[in-house]
């Protein structure tokens, strides 16, 4: 579940995008098939763990698909991993801006200047201690949702949709739910075969993938209604789970920020490690270095020519 939730969710702007955007009943329907796929994706992936040698288990484009198409297939991932980056410095940016008025392309140079040291000096290390902070921005997530929910009111929640007029991740409610498990599981291809091999046998393995995926999906819902209950506090925000954490008071939502930009922090710096790698596979080399900046500079770019709605539905829904 903690592998699930990153700091797209936390912000609450995948939530936004692929399921909020199209409704109550929109959302639920978009909630049921994402359930349905998200499962079958993690039993499949969980159980070519146990299946495939450990060496196999990062390569599966080629083991599904054969040489050819998994070259290209894992180039495609490679190429769309650098485009999340893209969407990682934009929802600092778009974070830092909601909670302090920076310029959007302020914050997101902050950030690209503290993922480009990290890398840059191969200090993984670092990424590995932050990102332990993941359950906890999980944990802290859902008690906003379910804060948020308890004061939530669904009364004007069709009415406010229209007026505020979200961008799509795409053009209905059944496309954006398949859309959404399938952008996600080109992220979690590579680790969950390895979780999956540690299992005992298929029987874990399929038990694993039902209550993650049953536990993620509520935590999904919960962050869905409680931005569809309380549109009148999210408004036109970026971030809207910032927004919802200010109804818990100043020090809460000062510490939410905190957790977002830290959760961020550590989802950026291996994205680029996933993207660099693909394409110089020394770390000392000229085109490591400069694959490192191109990506960055192309990263700060965008955050200023584009809202972080926007990079997310054009680049997860291509992902998907």
């Amino acid at each position: 579940m903690a592998t699930c939730i990153g700091s797209g969710f936390a912000t609450g702007a995948e939530c936004l995008s692929f399921f909020v955007t199209y409704g109550i009943k929109g959302a639920l329907g978009a909630l049921a098939l994402s359930f349905i796929i998200y499962f079958l994706f993690t039993k499949e992936l969980f159980n070519k763990g146990q299946e495939l040698p450990e060496e196999q288990r990062t390569s599966l484009f080629t083991c599904y698909f054969g040489r050819l198409a998994g070259n290209l297939l894992d180039w495609f991932s490679a190429i769309l991993v650098g485009g999340c980056y893209l969407i990682m410095l934009s929802g600092a940016g778009t974070t830092i801006h909601q909670y302090l008025g920076l310029p959007v392309v302020a914050g997101s140079a902050i950030m690209a200047a503290a993922a480009v040291i990290t890398v840059w000096f191969g200090l993984r290390r670092l990424t590995r201690i932050i990102g332990a902070i993941g359950p906890v921005v999980a944990v802290f997530t859902i008690v906003i949702g379910i804060y948020a929910l308890t004061k939530a009111d669904f009364s004007a929640t069709e009415s406010a949709l229209n007026s505020l007029n979200y961008p799509k991740a795409a053009p209905n409610w059944a496309i954006s739910g398949i859309l959404y498990p399938c952008f996600c599981m080109l992220t979690l291809t590579p680790s969950l075969p390895s979780m999956g091999a540690s299992a005992p046998n298929r029987r874990t393995t399929t038990a694993a993938a039902a209550i993650g995926v049953v536990f993620f999906h509520v935590a999904l819902c919960l962050a869905v209604f409680a931005i569809l209950g309380n549109l009148d506090i999210v408004g036109a925000a970026q971030v809207p789970n910032l927004a919802l954490s200010g109804m818990l008071g100043s020090f809460v939502q000062g510490l939410f920020v905190v957790m977002i930009i830290l959760a961020i922090y550590s989802t950026a710096c291996p994205m680029m490690w996933g993207f660099c790698g693909k394409v110089a596979k020394d770390e000392d080399s000229a085109g490591y270095k400069i694959s490192i900046l191109a990506l960055t500079v192309i990263g700060t770019v965008c955050s200023y020519l584009f809202p972080l709605s926007t990079l997310i539905n054009f680049i997860y829904g291509i992902s998907g």
